[in-house]
């Protein structure tokens, strides 16, 4: 096996021909008009995937050639997004609440699965052995 030297690349050609291909993102969505689209959150967004390709070439830049985009040379914040104050209840740790006992009434004994018939006459016979066919032989 020869060591063969790896070839380095230009990295200042690479991000400004993939910057001219990413450049196709921009108005992909056409403006028809539509109510329920914002068009303008549309543009911020796919401006903010332009910013951060060329964040990544910047990472990617072996000889430092390429500059660090504006919007991240200042903090801006987790995610540059202020965070939904709704949120704030979900991040608390739980609360345990302790729940009213049901209510639990004690068993009549003298009810055969709670009918409301009486036990006695189900344990007792109810058949006389005259009319009873059972008994005959």
């Amino acid at each position: 096996m020869k060591n063969e030297p790896i070839p380095e690349v230009d990295m200042r050609t690479v991000a400004q021909n993939a910057e001219v291909q990413r450049k196709g993102i921009l108005g992909f969505a056409p403006r028809i008009g539509m109510v329920i689209v914002d068009y303008d959150d549309l543009d911020r967004i796919d401006n903010f995937y332009l910013e951060s390709q060329k964040y990544r070439d910047y990472y990617r830049d072996p000889h430092n050639m390429l500059h660090k985009p504006p919007r991240f040379r200042q903090h801006q914040g987790k995610c540059g997004i202020k965070l939904d104050h709704s949120v704030h209840h979900l991040t608390q740790p739980i609360q345990w609440v302790e729940e009213r006992r049901p209510l639990v009434y004690p068993l009549s004994k003298d009810t055969a699965m709670r009918l409301g018939m009486p036990i006695s006459p189900m344990i007792r016979g109810r058949h006389d052995q005259s009319s009873s066919v059972s008994f005959l032989r």
